[in-house]
């Protein structure tokens, strides 16, 4: 895959950040606390190059939230018809497509994600009926510049209709030869065929980076 140069400057200012924030928050020695803050700085002005705001002003937004830096976690619904084909939505916010899903809220179990976010972006009930895999953004080589684990959960439709909603633009149940013609969102194209392999009974673990 050709490589992202802007991108992986985000990735290192990112990970170069989380170590600030974390060195911030945990050391006690006030000479390794001025090494994080210097190691912020540079954060700030490494992204910066990449970026269309100037290093005060992410330095500023850094500053604004030094809890501890992890990845984040985001879920999603493999959701499939009688005929076998993976239920897509096209997103609102860019026209990609992609399997309904999005970033965990504090206090919801993962799976309860998943049946949460196929219900707020298609209508449909679900239950989410084993994990597919843990995936990790950038193993994926993901365009999102933030560190993602995706945890795709295989799920059973029980009761609703299938409708829009203000995040989506279209929905459909696709076969795998079609979804390799669709524009997908980041690196849901990784995930898909595991989902796939999952339903036909082809995955007897689930897959992790």
């Amino acid at each position: 895959m050709e490589k992202n140069t802007g991108l992986q400057v985000a990735e290192i200012a990112d990970e170069l950040r989380a170590i600030a924030v974390n060195g911030l928050h945990w050391s006690d020695s006030e000479y390794d606390k001025a090494r994080y803050e210097r190691t912020l700085i540079l954060a700030a002005e490494l992204l910066s190059l990449v970026d269309t705001r100037t290093a005060a002003e992410i330095e500023e937004v850094y500053r604004g939230d030094l809890a501890v830096r992890t990845p984040f976690v985001g879920v999603e619904a493999a959701v499939f018809d009688p005929e076998g084909r993976l239920l897509l939505v096209q997103r609102a916010d860019n026209g990609r497509w992609c399997m309904p899903g999005g970033i965990a809220d504090v206090g919801e179990p993962p799976s309860a994600v998943a049946e949460r976010e196929a219900w707020e972006e298609t209508g449909l009930r679900v239950r989410a009926i084993r994990l597919v895999g843990v995936f990790d953004s950038r193993a994926m080589r993901s365009q999102n510049p933030n560190h993602l684990y995706h945890l795709t959960f295989l799920c059973e439709r029980l009761s609703g209709d299938l409708a829009l909603t203000n995040e989506t633009l279209a929905y459909g149940y696709f076969t795998e030869e079609e979804i390799a013609a669709l524009p997908m969102h980041h690196a849901h194209g990784y995930r898909i065929p595991y989902a796939f392999k999952a339903n036909r009974g082809e995955l007897d673990f689930a897959f992790f980076h």
